[in-house]
């Protein structure tokens, strides 16, 4: 269960706008990162999102992307067979490429709900009774929970992607998985303040890029 009530940056309340977290359909999908990312005065990106169909834009400093620029060159200089003409690839591509993804939970647009027959199939003559149709109700309990963990993965995903690990994992910890700071940091073995004031330093750092801020539900899944 996610349970989360504090301001935090646009981006986030966009991942997590919906009612539910509980099935995909209602899921957030970032359908399109622009791939004609804008150079613009003062070293800014600017980078469009579409969500419903309508794009959100985002100056982002271009020192923000250091850290996503320089993981994705070494994890792709170590399976490059030609080394030596590998170069770094430019945040837009890089978001594309991790964020710009096909809807892989279209499952619900086909027909996944047997149609009850006129007369279900019997070994004997016995008349029809109750029992007959729970053969065709359908049991997605174990679908909806891989759809959950597949978002929850998305989301974390895109935060550490923006925060540093010291920043991103506490964060994921206790406003997604509703850890309290003082669990936390006895499993880590530093202080509480310790995590309060990383906290602290990740929704600046949040709102230093998505300066417009909006509240999460009180409570998902």
């Amino acid at each position: 269960m996610l349970c989360v009530a504090i301001e935090v940056p646009y981006l986030i309340a966009l991942i997590f706008r919906t009612k539910g977290l509980c099935t995909s359909r209602h899921r957030p999908i970032f359908v399109s990162f622009a791939a004609n990312a804008v150079r613009r005065k003062g070293c800014k990106m600017k980078i469009r999102i579409m969500y419903d169909n309508k794009p959100t834009y985002l100056e982002v400093p271009d020192e923000d992307f250091t850290l996503m620029i320089d993981a994705d060159y070494e994890d792709r200089l170590s399976f490059a067979e030609d080394k030596e003409t590998l170069t770094r690839r430019s945040p837009q591509v890089i978001l594309d490429e991790r964020f710009n993804k096909p809807d892989y939970n279209n499952w619900h647009k086909f027909d996944r709900h047997r149609g009850m027959p006129k007369k279900p199939f019997r070994k004997d003559d016995e008349s029809e009774d109750a029992t007959d149709h729970m053969d065709y109700l359908p049991d997605n309990t174990h679908e909806v929970a891989r759809n959950k963990k597949e978002d929850y993965e998305y989301y974390c995903e895109i935060i550490r992607s923006i925060l540093k690990p010291k920043h991103s994992e506490p964060f994921i910890a206790v406003y997604l998985d509703g850890m309290s700071m003082t669990e936390y940091a006895k499993r880590e073995g530093v202080s509480k303040s310790a995590i309060s004031h990383r906290l602290d330093t990740a929704k600046k750092n949040f709102k230093k890029i998505y300066p417009k801020s909006s509240t999460f539900p009180s409570c998902h899944g």
